[in-house]
């Protein structure tokens, strides 16, 4: 694969990890940069920096000055590290990516200056504290587990009652399998897309790969060839929201 000239000083400038480049480069070099951002999306190497990419990707989509967002984020980002349940998929690499792909969406819509802070929130928190082997498979349960901690350890931080509601109606809607046919709020149409394309945008081999760690977490018996059939059948009638996400194919 071979790069333009300003390759290796965009690879120092704000890069998402080391050996990454910057945000800014993959998405303004697309599709050629995709092999990269499926490398960064399948490293399981190191823990990721959560809060440097969550902070980098304020600064791409223009949210400086917000130093509540930042402390919040600081806070947030250490404890979506923490995986107790040994996650093989929804842990901090899930977050990394989801919060990756939901900018690269964001970067070419128009929203406000606080709905881009609470991309990045909701983004990185949406499975937070994600119970893994221990799920139980009702409608809904995962997504208020996650709501509910997150309430708890953040809600007197930053939020305003009509923002927890609208998180929590978000948090709710990652629930795949009834994932609503029409919403009118972008901020959530754009954090749906980002967590189905986070294991959808690559390729076969991506996606086996992907399935094969939600069967390690679930302790499933099924295949992940079968695993990964089913949930693209389970896909086959619901699109995708947003056109950059389906750009991003």
């Amino acid at each position: 694969m071979e790069w333009g000239l300003g390759y290796e000083k965009q690879m120092r400038s704000q890069p998402l990890e080391k050996n990454f480049p910057s945000l800014s480069y993959i998405v303004s070099n697309w599709p050629k940069t995709k092999p990269l951002l499926r490398k960064f999306a399948l490293s399981k190497q190191l823990k990721p920096n959560l809060f440097k990419i969550c902070y980098l990707c304020l600064r791409e989509l223009k949210v400086f000055k917000d130093k509540k967002i930042i402390l919040f984020l600081k806070k947030a980002a250490a404890m979506c590290l923490v995986n107790k349940t040994y996650n093989s998929y929804h842990d901090s690499h899930h977050f990394k990516t989801v919060v990756v792909i939901a900018c690269m969406i964001a970067m070419s819509e128009r929203l406000s200056e606080r709905d881009r802070a609470l991309l990045i929130i909701v983004a990185l928190c949406h499975d937070f504290d994600h119970q893994g082997r221990r799920i139980i498979s009702r409608p809904y349960y995962q997504e208020e587990i996650s709501f509910q901690k997150f309430r708890r350890l953040f809600h007197k931080s930053i939020f305003r009652t009509s923002e927890i509601n609208r998180i929590h109606k978000i948090f709710r809607n990652t629930y795949f399998p009834l994932k609503p046919t029409k919403t009118n709020d972008k901020l959530e149409k754009i954090v749906l897309d980002a967590d189905i394309l986070a294991s959808l945008m690559f390729d076969i081999s991506t996606g086996l790969n992907f399935a094969k760690r939600i069967k390690h977490e679930l302790k499933m018996s099924t295949t992940s060839e079968e695993l990964y059939k089913s949930f693209l059948k389970s896909i086959d009638k619901q699109t995708l929201y947003m056109a950059t996400s389906k750009n991003l194919c």
